[in-house]
């Protein structure tokens, strides 16, 4: 079983939630690794993960049996099936602060129940590192630093801030980094 989306569940149940609608991209691939385009249905009976049928094959080829999740191909959904994922619910959550207003009217009228704020309960346990997570920024913060010394040794004047750039990439990838989380800045002045 898939321990963060027990907890969610766990979470939800406390809260008088019968199901939640998890839409930000972030929040889905903290609960189930993937990170395809969707919407993640946290449901009475099952886990749903609906999204475009392009991503598919490769969001099947990332779960496990113990992730328990059913994934389904957008376009192949009828307007039954959608009011069907959340029957007996009575409330359920969605995130509010990522949700925009014509989305939030969209969900009212595919799942015909009652949406409910959550308060940000992912953001708040994604905020909870577990030992796996801090062992990662640990290297990622060695990374950074051996990357910092190496660049003390490597900026000569008549470098472009894009070649030092490139350099910080590199060299984060071959010493350990999977990627960069971002496009490193560098500026200088002239």
């Amino acid at each position: 079983m898939n321990m963060k989306i027990k907890w969610l569940r766990d979470k939800l149940k406390s809260m008088n939630l019968q199901g939640m609608i998890v839409s930000n991209p972030t929040n889905i691939k903290y609960l189930t690794g993937i990170e395809a385009e969707g919407v993640l249905l946290i449901t009475l009976r099952e886990n749903i993960f609906i999204t475009d049928g392009r991503y598919v094959e490769a969001v099947n080829t990332i779960l496990t049996i113990d992730d328990e999740i059913l994934v389904n191909d957008k376009k192949q959904l009828s307007k039954e099936d959608y009011s069907s994922f959340f029957m007996f619910c009575e409330n359920v959550g969605f995130e509010e602060k990522y949700v925009t207003y014509y989305d939030y009217k969209n969900m009212l009228h595919m799942y015909r129940v009652n949406l409910m704020e959550t308060e940000e309960i992912i953001e708040n346990q994604r905020a909870i590192k577990e030992e796996k997570e801090i062992d990662c920024i640990k290297k990622a913060c060695e990374i950074t630093d051996k990357c910092f010394e190496h660049l003390k040794e490597f900026i000569k004047r008549g470098l472009t801030e894009k070649e030092i750039a490139l350099e910080i990439e590199k060299y984060m990838i071959q010493n350990g980094a999977d990627s960069v989380s971002f496009d490193p800045i560098v500026a200088s002045r002239s």
